[in-house]
This record gives structure tokens, C-alpha cells and sequence, in this order.
């Protein structure tokens, strides 16, 4: 069956609605499991209650906004918020009075707060951030998706249930997407595309992915932007800012700031085509003496800068071990080609793929073994020579043990070290980044993280770019071959760039 965009819409609210249900149920059941003997019980009720009211409020909030989502845009009077505007505010509010709560009564009432009560509060409040953020979409899944890679942002619960979000984004409906592209083309559909699939090959925050076939026969992938959707990002972050900004004021310790700030700087990369075309194109050119590597090529001529028409390549996922032996590819030899890949771009060429999840990274079977196909380049940049070999040098100094030279150019790359630095969360966050390290050999990630942020205070965004790129890739490694010595592949491109 075929619903209209308001039909669409007004599922999408259900959707909403039901998933508010079940994290309901969900809590109440956590809530009671320690059993009514426990005195804390009548305190954890009252906390339910609270909380529940938050729940259903904000749940509310955004079933309206998705139920309006194909209203025109500018409905609302000037000075009115907007329904995901309330819905960040009633989120926000929820999670500072249920914390504010927790602490006000572990000094006052001894014994009515205990660690689980804590870890309660938790798991309730990502929860809530992972149910908003999928209601909301937009700038709420990419600020979720930094704040899981950032363990000295929010506690595990938080970045363990955020990290969800790489890959969980509901397509927005075919209908929209449809209008978009015809207001783009300046043409009717059928006049551009002999096939074109209802059905997206992908969807992600802030664009979805369709395949279609040209007149000419030729296949493409159309990354088409979801309607209005930087004007949501503006008024997202501008939210988003004003709350930090709150929260800041009246919890010191608690360094949100960042996430919007990250936002700000990616964000317009993200959302500019135009930009993303021109990256592809750039680092197609400088990878063309490789055969071991595919950049779709760009059509010219029907780009525009929230419409994006490229060659549509196929290929296996990277993180399926399983599809990539049935291929008749061998998982070490995909893992080296990453590494290597991805090494000689950033050392040899001064170019990044900075946001190589498994979804935006293929392989095809080829002559000569493993082809890496490199998906979705809003976030391919240049990066400064100087930062480069700051990189390189930093490579260099780990490799032989050089605890001077290492601070010197952690130092060089803006990252604010000093002789209060503790040396060793240091070293070990910066192997983790660097691909030095491995989970047997290093300690909690989390620990790691709380301790940086605790140690040197937030990272220059570029590098944090960077290392938010390498983890990414690291993580890729060690599901393909764990034993892999990625630092000596590295080093063949870091030692003589």
C-alpha cells in the first residue's frame, strides 16, 4: 500500500508514540527489579513518575513534529518555538532535575541512593537521547554519533546505546524525496531517468540514497537532501547551544559545549554537495594510480548543492567477514588494504576520508586482489600539510618509545599539554587514535577517555577529526584481522611522506 506524504507522516508519529510506549514498560519494569523490600523503592517510584511524565510529554512534542512534517515551512508564528525545540527542552529538563535529584537526596537522605540508582539514571537518559534523536533525526543522530565516540563526554551507558545510531535511520518517504529531486533537476523525473527505485539503498541523517538508471542506461546513485532540512539544522543547533549553554551555567563539569561546537564546524560540510562533488572528484584523481581503489565518479551537470548524482558502484560490506569469504576475499588482505589505503592518502597526499564507517566502505573481488570502494565523502577534506607531519612525527616518536618528541608535536597540533598532563591516559587515548594499541593491551576505553578530557580538556576539532577517523578504522581492523600490525603499515607512509 501506498501512503501520500501525510499518511506517511502521521505513521511515522504512531512510530513515535509506540516506541514511547515500550521504553515505558521497559522502565517501570527496570525500576521495580530490585523488589518493594528495598527502601529505596518508594524514592525510584517517585523518580518513575517524573520521569514517565518527561517521557510522554517529549513523545507527544515529537509525534507532532513528525505528524507536521509536510506542512510548509515557516508555519509557526515568529517568537513561537518549534515542536522539536520543546522536544530538546523538555529532553534536557529530564535528564538535569532526574541527576540534579539523585545528588540533592544522596546529601540529605543517606541510603535512598545507591549505585545502580546511578547507573538507572543512566541507562534512562540515553534511552531518551537515542529515542529523541531518532524521532528527530538531523542534527540530533550526528550529535549522537560524536557523543558515542566521545567516552569523557557522558558515561558508558550513554555512548554504548548512542552508537546505535551510526546505522539506524529511518528513510524519509518517497514522495518528498521525489519533489526534491524534481525542484532541483528544474525537470520531470522521466525526462532525466529511464528507472528510478522508490526504495532508498540508504538512508542517513541529513540525505538518503536511491538507486536510478539514466537515459543512456547508465547507472547511477542519487544522494538526494531531505527537504528544509538546513534550516532544521540551524534551528537544531541554535537549540542545542542555548541548552549547553544552561546545563553549563548550572553544571560546571559537564562540557557539552563541544558537541555543538563539532556540529557547527562539520555540519555545513555535510549539507554543501557542491563541496562533496568537488572532494570526490579530487580524490578519485589523486587515488587513479591505484587499482586496488573505486571512488564513484560524479555526473556532470546534474549536481547541484543539495543534489548529488554519481556512478553507482557495488560491492561488499566491509564489516560482513562472512559475504567477504564467500567472495573469495580474504579478511587479512581486505584489513591491510584499508590501512594502507587510507595511510597513503593521509601522509603521501594530505587527504582524509574522515568518516569511514562500515556502511560507507565496500570491497570487490579484483584481479589483484581486495578493491576498496570509498562511499560518501561529505567529510573528505584536505588537511594542512603542518598537521600532517605533526602526525607523522607523532607516529615516529611512538614507534620508538620518544616521550619528549611525542608531547612536543601533540603540543604542535594544538592539543593543550603541560607538565600537569597525565602522561599515561595520554599515551594510551593517543595509541588507541594512532592504531598503536589493542583491547588486551590497553585500558577501558571509557576510563581512557574521562581521563583525557580530565588531563588536556577538549581536542582541536581537526584532529579530532582525525582520530575519530583512525578509531573508526580501527575498529574495522580488528574485526577483519586482529593481529594485524597497522602502525608498521602506517609508518611506510609517515616515515617518508
Amino acid at each position: 500500500m501506498t501512503f501520500g506524504p501525510w499518511g506517511e507522516a502521521a505513521l511515522g508519529a504512531r512510530e513515535v508514540l509506540r516506541r514511547a510506549a515500550r521504553r515505558s514498560a521497559a522502565e517501570t519494569r527496570e525500576a521495580l527489579d530490585a523488589g518493594i523490600a528495598d527502601p529505596a523503592v518508594p524514592f525510584r517510584l517517585g523518580d518513575l513518575s517524573r520521569a514517565q511524565w518527561f517521557l510522554w510529554t517529549g513523545a507527544n512534542l515529537a509525534a507532532t513534529e513528525r505528524a507536521g512534517r509536510p506542512a510548509p515551512a515557516g508555519g509557526l508564528p515568529r517568537g513561537v518555538p518549534s515542536p522539536r525545540t520543546l522536544v530538546l527542552a523538555t529532553l534536557a529538563a529530564n535528564l538535569y532535575l532526574g541527576y540534579t535529584t539523585l545528588r540533592e537526596r544522596a546529601s540529605w537522605l543517606l541510603g535512598t541512593v545507591r549505585g545502580g540508582d546511578w547507573e538507572l539514571a543512566h541507562r534512562r537518559g540515553a534511552g531518551r537521547l537515542l529515542d529523541a534523536a531518532e524521532a528527530l533525526g538531523g542534527t540530533l543522530i550526528k550529535a549522537g554519533q560524536f557523543a558515542s565516540s566521545r567516552p569523557d563526554l557522558l558515561p558508558a551507558a550513554y555512548t554504548e546505546e548512542l552508537s546505535s545510531l551510526q546505522d539506524r535511520v529511518s528513510p524519509q518517504p518517497y514522495g518528498a524525496i521525489e519533489s526534491a529531486i524534481v525542484r532541483k533537476l528544474g525537470r520531470p523525473m522521466e525526462e532525466v531517468f529511464g528507472d528510478f527505485d522508490r526504495e532508498p539503498v540508504a538512508a542517513a541523517s541529513i540525505a538518503q540514497v536511491h538507486r536510478a538508471t539514466l537515459r543512456d542506461g547508465r547507472a547511477v546513485a542519487v544522494k538526494v537532501q531531505y527537504p528544509g532540512v538546513a534550516g532544521l539544522v540551524e534551528a537544531d543547533l541554535e537549540a542545542l547551544e542555548s541548552i549547553f549553554d544552561v546545563i553549563a551555567r548550572l553544571e560546571p563539569g559537564v562540557r557539552l559545549r563541544s558537541i555543538a561546537d563539532y556540529l557547527r564546524w562539520t555540519l555545513p560540510l555535510e549539507l554543501d554537495f557542491r563541496r562533496e562533488a568537488g572532494a570526490m572528484t579530487n580524490l578519485r584523481r589523486t587515488l587513479s594510480h591505484r587499482t586496488d581503489v573505486v571512488v564513484p565518479g560524479v555526473v556532470e551537470g546534474m549536481s547541484t548543492e543539495r543534489l548529488l548524482v554519481m556512478d553507482f558502484v557495488e560491492g561488499v560490506r566491509i564489516s560482513d567477514r562472512e559475504a567477504l569469504v564467500a567472495a573469495g576475499m580474504d579478511p587479512g588482505e581486505v584489513a591491510e588494504r584499508l590501512n594502507d589505503v587510507f595511510a597513503e592518502g593521509l601522509f603521501r597526499h594530505g587527504v582524509l576520508h574522515a568518516d569511514p564507517h562500515p556502511g560507507n566502505l565496500l570491497v570487490q573481488p579484483g584481479p589483484d586482489g581486495p578493491r576498496l570502494v570509498l562511499l560518501d565523502h561529505g567529510l573528505t577534506m584536505d588537511l594542512e600539510p603542518s598537521l600532517v607531519a605533526n602526525l607523522a612525527r607523532m607516529i615516529g616518536a611512538m614507534r620508538e618509545g620518544d616521550l619528549e618528541a611525542l608531547t612536543r608535536s601533540l603540543g604542535e597540533t594544538g592539543l593543550p599539554v603541560g607538565p600537569e598532563t597525565d602522561v599515561e591516559t595520554l599515551l594510551g587515548v593517543v595509541g588507541v587514535l594512532l592504531g598503536g594499541g589493542r583491547e588486551e593491551t590497553r585500558p577501558e576505553l571509557g576510563e581512557l577517555g574521562r581521563g583525557l578530557g580530565a588531563s588536556v580538556g577538549d581536542l582541536p576539532p581537526r584532529l579530532l577529526l582525525v582520530g575519530r577517523a583512525i578509531g573508526l578504522l580501527d575498529g574495522i581492523t580488528r574485526t577483519l584481522d586482529p593481529d594485524l600490525d597497522v602502525l608498521e603499515i602506517v609508518a611506510r607512509y609517515a616515515d617518508d611522506p
